[in-house]
């Protein structure tokens, strides 16, 4: 299986965020609703396959009793609990990040993590 995404909306770079490595910017103007897939990989939790993957512990999205190893633009969206533009959205076993407000060329993607993220990796409110 060939997993790849292209997406000509986006661009990944240094982030906006002291420390937060690389983020996810938007190279066209996006409209609120506007839709990001979370493409990638759905494993168990607590499985084999997630236990061999800890090395991406912190890009999985929770997808009720699954995890999603995200392998495109998505995985690099970064967090903020002030300034989000964009939100988690499921519908059955598909993830999306989808924008809360207008995005503008040039403007990094955010979205909020879970309170259990948020914990696990010790952030601290932005």
């Amino acid at each position: 299986m060939i997993l790849d995404e292209t997406d000509d909306r986006f661009e990944v770079r240094e982030s906006t965020i002291s420390g937060a490595g690389r983020g996810v910017f938007a190279i066209k103007p996006l409209d609120t609703g506007d839709r990001l897939a979370v493409v990638g990989v759905l494993i168990s939790r607590d499985s084999i396959a997630d236990e061999c993957t800890r090395y991406a512990d912190e890009h999985k999205f929770r997808v009720g009793g699954y995890l999603l190893i995200p392998v495109g633009f998505a995985g690099m969206a970064n967090h903020s609990v002030t300034a989000p533009n964009m939100e988690k959205v499921l519908e059955g076993n598909e993830v999306y990040l989808v924008a809360t407000r207008p995005v503008q060329v040039g403007e990094e993607l955010l979205w909020t993590y879970s309170p259990y993220a948020q914990e696990r990796f010790g952030l601290a409110a932005d």
